[in-house]
C-alpha cells in the first residue's frame, strides 16, 4: 500500500537518519563508549526537528527511546503521530497504532549502524563505520563510503545530549535528549516484534442510526 508523505518520512527516519537539554560540550568517542558500557539499559526522552527538502517542511517529533543491551532499541513517537519503531539486529519494524499498519524490513549491517536506533546498539563499534574527527566544539562522524556527517555533543558525564545529522541532499535532523534513566529494568518484551505486529487497531466508534 502506498505511503503518504508522513509515513514515508517516518520510515526514512528509521532507516536512513540518525535522529537524537542542558549544557553541551566537545567529546571523545571512547569516553562516550565507556559511559554507556557501564549500563545494561536506559530510557531517555527526545525532541527532534527534521527538515525534509522534498516537502520543504520541518516536522517536530517528541517521544522516548528505550535501550536494552544485547536485546534492542525502541523509539516511541508521541507527536505528531503515534509510532513505534524497533530495531533488533538488522530488522527494523515501524508500527502506526492509530492506523493499524506495520512494516518490517531487513537492513544491511552497514545501514543498521547509521540510523537513530542503530547508533546506540552499535555504539561499541561505531568507529568501524565512521571516520572520527574531534574538535574543541563537538565530535564529528563521517560515514565511510557515505555522505553527509553527524555532529555529537555531550554533557559532563559523557552522556549524549544532542545529535545533529546533515546529509548531502540538505535534509537535517536536530535531536535533543533529556531525562536519562539508567538501569531501571527495561523489560525485554518491550522489543518483541511479534507483540507489536499483533497490536489490534482501535475499533471505530459506533455512530447511532438516524431516527426515521
Amino acid at each position: 500500500m502506498p505511503l503518504n508523505w508522513k509515513n514515508e518520512l517516518t520510515l526514512a527516519l528509521a532507516i536512513l537518519l540518525l535522529a537524537f537539554c542542558g549544557p553541551v560540550r566537545a567529546e571523545n568517542l571512547k569516553n562516550i563508549q565507556r559511559h554507556y558500557m557501564k549500563h545494561q539499559d536506559f530510557t531517555v526522552n527526545f525532541t527532534q526537528d527534521t527538515y525534509q527538502v522534498l516537502v520543504n517542511k520541518t516536522v517536530h517529533f517528541t517521544g522516548k527511546v528505550s535501550y536494552k543491551r544485547d536485546t534492542g532499541v525502541r523509539m516511541d513517537v508521541i507527536k505528531p503521530e503515534r509510532q513505534i519503531i524497533i530495531l533488533k539486529g538488522t530488522t527494523v519494524l515501524v508500527n502506526l497504532p492509530d492506523q493499524g499498519t506495520t512494516q518490517t524490513q531487513e537492513l544491511p549491517p552497514e545501514m543498521a549502524t547509521q540510523n537513530v536506533l542503530g547508533f546506540f546498539s552499535g555504539l561499541d563499534t561505531i568507529g568501524e563505520g565512521y571516520e572520527i574527527r574531534e574538535s574543541d566544539e563537538a565530535l564529528f562522524l563521517y560515514p565511510k563510503g557515505g555522505s553527509g556527517h553527524i555532529t555529537v555533543w555531550t554533557d559532563k558525564d559523557h552522556g549524549i545530549r544532542r545529535i545533529l545529522l546533515k546529509d548531502a541532499t540538505g535534509n537535517q535532523s536536530d535531536i535533543r535528549l533529556a531525562g536519562y534513566r539508567f538501569d531501571a529494568g527495561v523489560p525485554a518484551d518491550l522489543f518483541s516484534l511479534k507483540d507489536v505486529r499483533s497490536t489490534p487497531k482501535k475499533p471505530e466508534p459506533k455512530v447511532p442510526a438516524a431516527e426515521e
